[in-house]
C-alpha cells in the first residue's frame, strides 16, 4: 500500500494506493478547507478494464477470464498471456515481447508460453468469422484477431454497497464556524485539518476493510517451496548446486516462525523437468515458490532467485547473488543466509537456527545427495545404487550421521522391495541407525527410521511408538515420523489416529505419492472402502505409472467385491511392471472364461513352481490360498511368512483378507507370535 498527501494553504489532498491479491485499486481523497467550511469531495475507486469479445469476458483486474459469466478454470499467467495479446489485438507480437511481459528479469523456458497459447486457443476457439482467436505466424509471433468491446470498469470486493461500486460519495462536513475568509486563525485552520484527518482515517480504514488482504484465519501457517536451482548452461549441471543449494535455502527458511517449508524430497523430482513455478506451487499446495537459476563464470557463481506468490501468478519479489566457488559449503550457506534474510523481511519475520548439512567433506555431501535422490524412487535399481552412494559417503566421513541414517532406509527398502535379503538387510540397517544415533542422538530422520525397524521387523510395537513421538517431538513439520507412525497405528488397530497422521503427512507435503498410497491403505485396512479407492484413485491421477499405487487400488476394489475393477487394476499394474502385450492378452482370456477364481489359481500355480525353483514368495502363496480357500495351505504358508519376517505379519491383525480365519486358534497364535496379544 503507499500513501501519501499534498497540501496547499486551503486544503489537503490525501491518495492511497494499494495492489494486492484481488488487483489494484487507487482512491483519491480533496479535503478543501475555506474558511467557512470543509468539503470532502468525491472519493473514486478505479479499477481495470473489462474486455469483452465473442462470449468471453476477460477481467485485466483480477486476472480472470470468464464465458457466459462463468469463471473458466485458468492460472493467472495464462490470462495474463490472453492479456497482453488483448491489449494490442490485431497486431503481431513476437514471442520474445510476451517473453519479456509475462516473465521480466526471469529465466523460463519458452515451452511454459508455447503451453500457455496452446491452451488458450484450446479455449478461445475461433471468432463469429471463422479465424482462430489466437493466430500464430510462424517466424514473427502470435495475433489475436477478436473484436474486443472494453466494458466498464469494475471492482470485485466481499459484499460491498452496490452504490460503492465506481464512486464513493460522503456528506459535505459542515463546522459551525462564521469566520471572515480574510482572517482565518491559525488554530482554528489547525483544527479544521486535525478534524479533516480524522474523517480520512475513517475513510481510509473502511476502504482498506474492503480492498486490503485479509490476514491468515486464527494464526494458519503460510507455506513455501523451494524449487531445485537450474543452471543457465546445461554443462554446468551438478547436483551440490542443483539440490545443495535448494536444501540450504530449506534449512534456512525452515527457521522462520510461522512458516511451513516443503522438504527437499517433495520438490527434487523438479530438477528433471521444466515447470512453470505457478504450476509447481499449486502442486505443492503452497502459498508461495522460490525458483532460482544460476551460472557459474570466473570462479563465480551468479544466482537470481525469484519469489512467486501463487494466489496472483505474480514475482512478489527478485534477488540476485554472486559469490566465490571455490569453497562450496561456504558458498551455499552465504547464499542460503543472504536469501534468508532477505525473504524473511519481505515477510515480516526473523530468520532462526538453521540446521546443518552434517559433514565438512564436500564429496561425501555429494554422494549424499545422490544416494538421497535415488531412495526416493524406491525402485530396485535405484536402491541399490543409492546404498552404494551412501556407503561410498560415511567411508568419506565416519561421523556423517544423516548418511548413516539414510543408509539405514536404503536397506530397509531393499528388504521390502526384493532388492536384497530381508533377514540380512534389516540387521545391516539397525546398525546403521544405532551409529547415527550415537553420532547424533537429536537426528529425526534417525528416530524415525528406527521406528520403522522396531515394527516391520522387531515387532517391538511400543518401542516403535516411542521412536516415533520422538521424531515428531523433534521436527514436527516433517513429513516422514507422520507417516511413519500412520502405518504403526494402522497395524494396531487404531484406524482414527492411524488415518489422522496420514493426512497429516500430506499436508506436510502434498506432492509425494507415498503419502497419498499411504492414507489410501491405511483407510482399506479401516475398511473405509469407498474412501479408499477415491484416495487411491487421486494417487493413480498424479502418477499413472506408479506400480505400487495401481496394485492397491486393485486390491480395494477386491475386497469391496467389485472384481472387474480389481482386474483392470491388476492388469494396469502388470503393464506398469514390463509384462508385454500377448502375456497380458493371455490373462484377460483366462478373467473372460474363468473369472477371479481362474486367475487366482494360475496365480497360485505359478507361485508354486516358483517355491519349488527354490525362489518363493510367501505373501503371495498365503494370500493366493486364502482367495481359493485353502485353509491349511495357507495357515502353512502364513507360518513360513513369519519365519521369513514378512511384510504381511504386521497385517494380521487389520488385513480383511484374513477375516474367515480369526475364529480359528491357529490364528490366535500368530497374532501372538509377531507381538499382538
Amino acid at each position: 500500500m503507499r500513501l501519501y498527501s499534498g497540501r496547499s494553504p486551503n486544503s489537503v489532498k490525501v491518495h492511497v494506493s494499494h495492489t494486492g491479491y484481488s488487483g489494484e485499486f487507487r482512491m483519491s481523497l480533496e479535503l478543501e478547507s475555506n474558511g467557512h467550511q470543509n468539503n470532502l469531495k468525491e472519493v473514486k475507486a478505479i479499477s481495470s478494464q473489462i474486455y469483452e469479445f465473442e462470449e468471453f469476458a476477460l477481467d485485466a483486474s483480477h486476472l480472470m477470464l470468464r464465458r457466459g459469466g462463468e469463471d473458466l478454470p485458468m492460472t493467472p499467467k495464462q490470462v495474463e498471456t490472453l492479456l497482453a495479446l488483448v491489449e494490442r489485438g490485431g497486431e503481431i507480437i513476437s514471442k520474445d515481447d510476451l517473453m519479456n511481459r509475462l516473465w521480466p528479469d526471469a529465466f523460463v523456458e519458452e515451452s511454459n508460453l508455447i503451453q500457455n497459447i496452446h491452451i488458450l486457443r484450446k479455449t478461445l476457439g475461433e471468432t463469429s468469422s471463422g479465424k482462430p482467436m489466437i493466430e500464430t505466424l510462424r517466424r514473427r509471433g502470435y495475433r489475436f484477431n477478436g473484436e474486443v468491446k472494453s466494458g466498464d470498469p469494475r471492482i470485485t470486493t466481499p459484499d460491498p454497497p452496490k452504490e460503492a461500486a465506481a464512486i464513493f460519495k460522503f456528506p459535505t462536513i459542515v463546522p459551525d464556524l462564521r469566520i471572515s475568509d480574510n482572517a482565518i486563525p491559525a488554530g482554528a485552520l489547525s483544527k479544521n485539518k486535525l478534524f479533516a484527518a480524522a474523517t480520512v482515517v475513517l475513510l481510509l480504514a473502511t476502504a482498506l476493510f474492503y480492498f486490503y488482504p485479509r490476514p491468515t484465519v486464527g494464526g494458519e501457517k503460510r507455506s513455501i517451496a523451494v524449487l531445485p536451482v537450474k543452471p543457465v548452461n546445461a554443462s554446468q549441471t551438478d547436483e551440490v548446486y542443483q539440490t545443495g543449494i535448494a536444501e540450504s535455502l530449506i534449512n534456512t527458511l525452515g527457521s522462520m516462525k510461522g512458516f511451513i517449508v516443503r522438504p527437499l524430497s517433495s520438490t527434487r523430482r523438479y530438477s528433471d523437468i521444466e515447470q512453470d513455478p505457478i504450476a509447481a506451487g499449486r502442486e505443492q499446495k503452497v502459498d508461495y515458490i522460490l525458483a532460482s537459476n544460476y551460472q557459474i563464470a570466473d570462479g563465480k557463481i551468479r544466482i537470481t532467485s525469484q519469489l512467486f506468490n501463487i494466489a496472483t501468478g505474480e514475482i512478489d519479489e527478485t534477488y540476485k547473488s554472486e559469490k566465490e566457488v571455490a569453497d562450496v559449503f561456504a558458498m551455499q550457506d552465504a547464499i542460503a543466509s543472504q536469501l534468508g534474510n532477505n525473504i524473511a523481511r519481505f515477510f515480516g519475520v526473523t530468520i532462526g537456527q538453521a540446521g546443518n548439512r552434517g559433514t565438512t567433506s564436500e564429496e561425501a555431501y555429494r554422494l549424499y545427495l545422490q544416494g538421497a535422490a535415488l531412495t526416493d524412487k524406491r525402485t530396485t535399481e535405484e536402491v541399490r545404487k543409492a546404498i552404494e552412494y551412501f556407503e561410498q559417503a560415511v567411508a568419506l566421513d565416519p561421523n556423517y550421521a544423516l548418511a548413516y541414517a539414510r543408509l539405514a532406509n536404503a536397506r530397509t527398502a531393499a528388504g521390502q522391495t526384493g532388492t536384497g535379503n530381508l533377514q540380512e538387510e534389516y540387521p545391516k540397517a539397525k546398525a546403521s541407525i544405532e551409529k547415527a544415533l550415537a553420532l547424533d542422538p537429536n537426528l529425526a530422520e534417525a528416530h524415525s527410521y528406527l521406528a520403522e525397524i522396531k515394527c516391520d521387523y522387531e515387532w517391538d510395537y511400543d518401542g516403535a511408538e516411542r521412536e516415533n513421538k520422538r521424531a515428531i517431538e523433534l521436527n514436527p513439520n516433517s513429513p516422514v515420523p507422520h507417516r511413519v507412525f500412520s502405518l504403526l497405528l494402522s497395524y494396531l488397530g487404531r484406524h482414527d489416529e492411524s488415518i489422522a497422521e496420514s493426512k497429516m503427512a500430506i499436508d506436510l507435503e502434498p506432492a509425494s505419492l507415498l503419502n497419498h498410497l499411504i492414507l489410501g491403505r491405511n483407510l482399506m485396512f479401516a475398511r473405509r472402502y469407498d474412501e479408499a479407492i477415491a484416495e487411491l484413485q487421486r494417487t493413480v491421477e498424479m502418477d499413472p505409472t506408479y506400480f505400487f499405487a495401481q496394485g492397491s487400488l486393485g486390491m480395494a476394489y477386491n475386497l469391496k467385491g467389485d472384481d472387474d475393477r480389481w482386474f483392470e487394476s491388476l492388469m494396469k499394474s502388470w503393464t506398469i511392471s514390463g509384462v508385454d502385450a500377448d502375456e497380458i492378452n493371455s490373462w484377460k482370456a483366462i478373467y473372460s472364461k474363468s473369472g477371479a477364481r481362474g486367475i487366482n489359481e494360475r496365480q497360485f500355480a505359478e507361485e508354486k513352481e516358483k517355491e519349488i525353483g527354490g525362489k518363493p514368495n510367501y505373501n503371495q502363496l498365503a494370500g493366493l490360498a486364502i482367495n481359493l480357500g485353502h485353509r491349511d495351505e495357507a495357515f502353512d504358508y502364513l507360518e513360513k511368512s513369519i519365519v521369513q519376517r514378512r511384510s504381511l505379519a504386521v497385517l494380521l491383525k487389520v488385513h480383511p483378507r484374513f477375516d474367515p480365519f480369526r475364529d480359528d486358534p491357529r490364528f490366535d497364535e500368530l497374532l501372538k507370535r509377531v507381538g499382538f496379544e
